[in-house]
């Protein structure tokens, strides 16, 4: 595993595994995460292509600002901005 899980959830799993096989049944903890996390990690991949989108529109949008010259940077004006 690549992650780790609160203690008092591992020993309710062991219990619960434990119990099971005393029933002569058997969890199935690994499909169970596995599926959780699937889950967990389609809508974070989703949230992230989101937020780069994002990003990208942003910085495109800065980009066309600044070839248009909307936005200039303080050292090309001749006027100081500072006035005694």
């Amino acid at each position: 595993m690549i992650f780790n899980i609160r203690g008092d959830l591992a020993d309710r799993l062991l219990l619960a595994k434990e119990e099971a096989r005393s029933f002569g049944k058997r969890l199935d903890i690994e499909t169970t995460i596995n599926k959780a996390i699937e889950k967990f990690l389609h809508k974070a991949e989703k949230r992230i292509k989101e937020e780069k989108k994002k990003q990208s529109l942003f910085l495109q949008s800065l980009e066309k600002k600044v070839a248009v010259g909307v936005l200039s940077d303080s050292k090309d004006t001749d006027e100081s901005v500072i006035t005694e």
